[in-house]
C-alpha cells in the first residue's frame, strides 16, 4: 500500500489513556522537582558536569549545537506555522489543527510550568535575563516532541512511501535528539529533559488521540487520497 492507514478509532481510548497517564507522571515529576530544586541540583551536579564535559568532544558538540539551533523557538515556530499554512492551502486542515494544538498549546504548558517551578539552570551556562528561573522543563526538548515529532507523524501518514518514511523519521529523530543536546551543551539538568519528555509525550498522545477521534479523514476520504 502506497499510503499508511491511520490507526483505527477503536485504538484511540487506549492511546488517550496512555497519554493522560504519561502526562500525569510528568506533572508529578514537576511537583517533586519544584518542591526540592536545591536537592536535585546537588544530586545532579556531578552527572551534569560529566555530561557537559563529554559533550565538548567533536563531532558530538557540533551535532548537538546544530540540532539545538534548529530546535530553538526562533526556527521551530516559523517552520510550524509555515507547515500549518501549507496544510490548510492543500486542504489538509485537520492535520494543521492537530499540529497547532500540539505545538502551540504545548508551548503554553511548557512555559507555564517553567515559571511555576522556577528552577535555576546549571551554573556553567551563560544566561540571558529572561532565562533565569526557566530550567524545568527544557523548552527545546518539549518542542522537539510536540512540534517536530508531531510533524514527523503527519509526514508518515500524509505522504506516500518511501518518502513518508524518510521524511517522517528524520523529523522524529530531530525532535527526539533535541533532548540530549540540552544537557550535552550544559543548558539544562538531565531531570529537566526527563520532565519535558514526560509532559510533552503525554500531551502529544492526547492531541493525536483527539485528532484520530474527532478530525481524522473518514474512510472514503482515505481511499480517495490513496488513489491520487
Amino acid at each position: 500500500m502506497k499510503y499508511r492507514i491511520l490507526p483505527a478509532k477503536e485504538r484511540v481510548p487506549r492511546l488517550a489513556l496512555i497519554g493522560a497517564c504519561v502526562f500525569a507522571v510528568g506533572l508529578v515529576w514537576a511537583l517533586i522537582v519544584g518542591s526540592s530544586t536545591s536537592s536535585f541540583d546537588s544530586a545532579e551536579n556531578g552527572l551534569s558536569r560529566w555530561l557537559y564535559d563529554f559533550g565538548k568532544h567533536e563531532p558530538l558538540h557540533w551535532a548537538s549545537y546544530w540540532l539545538s539551533w534548529i530546535g530553538a523557538g526562533a526556527r521551530t515556530v516559523p517552520i510550524v506555522l509555515t507547515v500549518v499554512v501549507a496544510l490548510i492551502i492543500f486542504g489538509k486542515w485537520r492535520y494543521g489543527l492537530f499540529l497547532l494544538l500540539s505545538s502551540q498549546a504545548g508551548f503554553l504548558i511548557s512555559n507555564t510550568t517553567k515559571h511555576i517551578v522556577g528552577r535555576t539552570r546549571p551554573p556553567w551556562t551563560s544566561l540571558l535575563p529572561e532565562q533565569i528561573g526557566t530550567s524545568f522543563p527544557s523548552g527545546h526538548t518539549y518542542a522537539g516532541i510536540t512540534a517536530w515529532v508531531a510533524m514527523g507523524l503527519i509526514a508518515l501518514y500524509l505522504f506516500p512511501k518511501p518518502a513518508s518514511t524518510i521524511l517522517g523519521w528524520i523529523l522524529i529523530a530531530i525532535g527526539l535528539l533535541n533532548g540530549p543536546t540540552r544537557f550535552l551543551l550544559g543548558k539544562h539538568w538531565p531531570s529537566d529533559v526527563l520532565g519535558a519528555w514526560l509532559l510533552a509525550s503525554g500531551w502529544l498522545l492526547l492531541c493525536w488521540s483527539a485528532f484520530l477521534w474527532f478530525w481524522a479523514p473518514r474512510s472514503h476520504e482515505v481511499d480517495e487520497h490513496s488513489l491520487n
